[in-house]
Parts: C-alpha cells; structure tokens; sequence
C-alpha cells in the first residue's frame, strides 16, 4: 500500500525531461509541484513533490545567503535551500559521465564548476543530485540519507492536501494498469519476460519509475487472476487466448473457409493469434483478408499493438499485399501534407496517397489567440462568417443543403461550452458537431475545427497519455516521440473535405503545428500580435521577447528545455 501511495504522489506522472511545462505564472513557464511552486523541469517537480509528501520544509531558488552579482554572474540561486538545517541542494542535469543533455547550453558545465566553487570559497553545506541519479533511484536514497543524518524527521504522508498540482486520480492510474495488463496478457508475456524488459531499460530516464510500477503491476495482476479463478470468470484477454487454443488444438474444428477481419491496425497479437489459428487449421486453403491502415491505429490504450500491421509480412508470409492508396475525401494538396507528417515515423509503411477530391483551395489553416479563454469567441465569428456566406449561396450546391462542420478536441472537456448554442444559432445552414479525435475515425466533414492544439500536458500532442511504461509490454516498441499522438493528429487532419483549420495560442501552438510550419504546409495566423516564430533550435518552443541585464532580447519558450537565445527584435 506505501508503494502504491508513494507512486501515485511522486512517480504516476512520466518524469521524461522532454516534457513541455504545463503552467505559465509571473513571467516564468515551467511545472506546476504538489505545493504549488512553479519549477523548470520535470526532475525538479520530482524532488518538490517528494519533499512535500515527506513534510520536508525547503525553498527553491532562494538568493543564496552571499552576494555573487558580478559583471558577469548574477546573484546565485540554488535549487533548493533546507533552513532548518542550513543546507543546500543542487540539482544537476549530468548523466553518470558528469555530461549535460546536448542541448544544453555549452556554459552548463562551467555554471555547474562556479557552484561548487561558491560553495567551497563560503564553507557553505551543499548536496548534488544528478539525472542518472534520478533514472536509477538513487537520488532520493542520498538526499533522505543526507537530510536525516542532519537532523530532520521525514514522514511520508499522501494524505496531505496539496494546494497545488493534485495527485492523478486513482481510477486514471488503475486504467494504464489495466491498459499494461492487457498488452501483457496479449502478448504472452511471463514475468520474466517483463523483467528482461526492465533489466534492458535500466538506463532509460523512467528505470527507477518502471521498477515501482512493474512492482506493484505483478501484485495487481496476481489478485485480478485470483478474482477470476475465484468467481470462474474470464476477461476479455482470456477469451480471445481460449478460444485461439481451442482452433489450434483441433477442439474447435472451424467451419470457415474465408475470413474477413476489418480495422486490422486496432488488432493485438492475441487477436492475430486467433486468426493465424483459423488460418491454418483446415486441410483445405483459407482465404484471410485483413483491411487496415498503420497510420490510423490509434487504439494502444485499448491493447492494440500497431506492429500487426508493420510485421504482417513476416507473421503470414505468403501474403499479397494491395495499397489502397485512392482517397475520396480530402483534396490533394491536405493529402500530401498529412501523409509527409506521418511518414516521419519510420515505422510507418510507406505508401503515396492519390485523391478524387478536386478542390485546389488552401487546405490547411492556423490561427493563433492570446490565450485559451479566446478560443472559443473566435470560433463563434468563423462560425457567423461560414453560415453567412452559405446564406449567400456560397459553399452549398442547393438552399436545402447544410454545410457540415465538425469540431474535434483531444479530450471530451474540449467541448465549447456553447455548441449547443451554435448548432440553434446556425441550424438552416450549418450542421455542426462536435467528437474527440478518437471518435472521429471514419467521419467526415467539408470543413474540421481542430481545437486546443497547445503545447501542454493536457493539449495536442497530450503529454500523459501513451505512457512510456507500457513499452515494458511491446515486444516491438516503438520509441518515436509521440508516435501514437502522431497518428491521432493524422486523423484528424484528414476529416475535411474541403479544409482543416487548427486553433492554438501564441505562446503555445503544438510542436506538430510547428513542424508542419517548418515544412512550408502551414502558416499560424495571429489573430492579435506578432506571428509566432518556432525556436532555431529545438523546433519544439516559440520564440519569445524577454528582458535581461543587457536590454531586451528573445528566447525559446521551452526554459528548462532549450536554453537557445537571441539578441534584438525579430520583426
């Protein structure tokens, strides 16, 4: 039970140090901590959280106790102060060769020297953690060991209300082990086999992370299948596993001579188990036929597994395969910029993809607001403007018809609050809807409104989704940032017939936004303000105005992440 609470405080939330931060105060974008700090990294929220949980009274980044303001240092602040016992804590992003991330500033290592050197002119106490120290667990043995051996009482307490960033929900927690289980189960994976899987990721950021959550996934799985065994039930796992026994030793003699198996991408292998045993189990030839598309499997977190598709050759190999590579959707110019974005993931089979689809208008279309809360006010006059020109004989063939839109969010709380009253306001000429993207797959509409495509841990790519334990489960992981995400925002972009249009914030449109900036596919359009310029360097922030010590100059907004800047005013 300690080691449940104690990962639903600390750990539930991936601590991979590419993370976006997720809340913007006084100037500073950075992660929001359990008691409600804003911090610069994931690394740093760690250690917050885990403090607070442990009723440990720190500050962070506190002027240190001696002026250090030079010409060329400003007064230094280090991580973490503990009063009570006047100690010092940095925390540097070093693996266990003393080497920073290599996007990291070349200055890193000396700003780490001049620290310690600080320390050791004013005979000040100073602690280090690094990042491999976090990987392997580590960290958190030396500080606790440190911080009693100077006096202090931790007390582990996840009952302790935090007025800040609240622990996930423990039904959001149950539900990816749910998810890991049934790609376990799936997959024919042993216990063994997961902790080959775990051995073979000791060096990854999420090690120390995945061992406490294999751990208490084996004692969860173990009650599950006594609860089963104890009622006589079977999940739905089971079900698929029994009855691909029962075909492949002759208990089930099957009937069928032609087998059809549809959305074949949202298949797992226990799933492709059975239909390999239907296949081969007649004296006489079975014709299987599987219809499906790689770029749209974006089930993982109903157990599918998109290598089915990528290795289908391999598992029936005496397969044809035929590419149906004709759309009747989306104009040319939405395909060729939709497929180039998919195909960025090597695992993706390559295909080229032809439309029927004459139209040759701008197909794709971005705008940036302010800030969220203006989405939806902007969205109500594009709405206004669409249901005008149709009422002028625009965009419809006859007065019957309806111009179709389709609203789509990442998650159901992207629903505009007042779609309701849209679809009154505009009923004789717009028909409009609103679906999550996942919900989305095999509609359409001539014109799709993506919303709330930001960059944060609940936008677009979504930052806790697809979580990287479940990769423990994959006997053929697929490591490509966001790559499920990726396939989600394919989808979406290919609903429109006539033209998809995404909604962000300046300060915070989507790397994939960005990235198909960069490729020349898509223009973001301020609706107030300067049009957001993608950082030169990490592609992933946006540049932005800041103030220093020697005037005003421009930043990625990614601190933390990307320390890339530059001087003057782009215009």
């Amino acid at each position: 039970l300690l080691r449940w609470w104690l990962y639903r405080t600390v750990y539930a939330r991936p601590i991979d140090e590419s993370a976006e931060p997720d809340t913007y105060r006084n100037g500073i974008r950075g992660f929001l901590t359990a008691d409600d700090k804003v911090v610069k990294s994931p690394h740093e929220r760690l250690i917050c959280d885990w403090l607070f949980y442990h009723g440990v009274n720190y500050q962070y980044e506190t002027p240190y106790e001696y002026d250090t303001t030079t010409a060329t240092h400003r007064q230094y602040r280090p991580d973490f102060y503990y009063p009570e016992i006047k100690l010092y804590h940095e925390h540097f992003a070093l693996n266990a060769a003393g080497q920073p991330p290599p996007h990291f500033s070349p200055d890193y290592l000396e700003g780490v020297a001049w620290k310690r050197a600080l320390h050791a002119q004013h005979g000040t106490a100073l602690i280090e953690t690094q990042s491999h120290e976090i990987y392997s667990g580590r960290a958190f043995e030396k500080l606790k060991a440190e911080l009693t051996r100077r006096g202090l009482q931790l007390h582990f307490d996840p009952a302790r209300r935090a007025p800040g960033l609240a622990p996930p929900k423990q039904q959001d927690i149950a539900r990816t082990f749910r998810v890991f289980q049934q790609h376990v189960k799936n997959n024919g994976l042993s216990r063994e086999d997961l902790q080959v899987a775990l051995q073979a990721s000791a060096e990854s950021e999420h090690a120390e992370r995945s061992a406490l959550f294999l751990s208490l996934y084996e004692q969860i799985a173990a009650e599950w299948e006594r609860r089963l065994r104890e009622h006589e039930y079977i999940d739905f796992e089971d079900m698929l596993l029994q009855a691909a026994h029962l075909v492949e030793t002759g208990r089930y003699p099957s009937p069928f001579t032609v087998i059809l198996a549809d959305e074949f991408q949202d298949s797992s292998r226990a799933r492709v188990r059975l239909l390999k045993a239907l296949a081969n189990c007649r004296a006489e030839p079975v014709h299987l036929c599987v219809v499906g598309d790689d770029w749209q499997g974006i089930n993982r977190f109903a157990g599918s597994d998109i290598a089915v598709m990528t290795e289908f050759d391999r598992i029936f190999p005496h397969s044809t395969r035929l590419t149906l590579n004709t759309t009747f959707r989306c104009p040319q110019a939405l395909c060729d910029v939709s497929s180039q974005f998919i195909q960025q993931n090597p695992i993706q089979i390559r295909k080229s993809v032809q439309s029927t689809n004459k139209l040759r208008n701008l197909p794709l279309q971005a705008y940036g607001l302010p800030d969220p809360d203006t989405i939806v006010p902007f969205v109500s006059d594009l709405l206004a403007d669409l249901a005008q020109r149709g009422r002028e004989g625009w965009l419809r063939a006859t007065a019957a018809d309806r111009i179709s839109v389709l609203l789509l969010g990442r998650y159901r709380s992207d629903e505009p609050h007042a779609l309701a009253a849209w679809q009154a306001r505009f009923a004789d000429v717009l028909q409009i809807e609103f679906k999550t993207v996942h919900r989305s797959k095999g509609l359409e509409a001539e014109y799709v409104f993506v919303l709330n495509v930001i960059e944060a841990t609940k936008g677009f790519p979504s930052q806790i989704q697809d979580d990287p334990v479940l990769q423990l489960a994959m006997p053929t992981p697929d490591p490509y940032p966001f790559a499920e995400e990726r396939r989600l925002f394919y989808v979406a972009m290919t609903r429109a017939r006539r033209q998809v249009r995404f909604f962000t914030v300046n300060d915070r449109p989507s790397r994939f936004l960005l990235e198909l900036v960069r490729a020349g596919a898509l223009t973001i359009e301020a609706t107030e303000g300067a049009t957001p310029v993608a950082c030169p360097a990490c592609g992933k922030g946006v540049l932005l105005p800041r103030n220093g010590r020697y005037g005003e100059f421009l930043g990625c907004s990614r601190i933390g992440q990307c320390g890339y800047t530059e001087s003057g005013r782009r215009q």
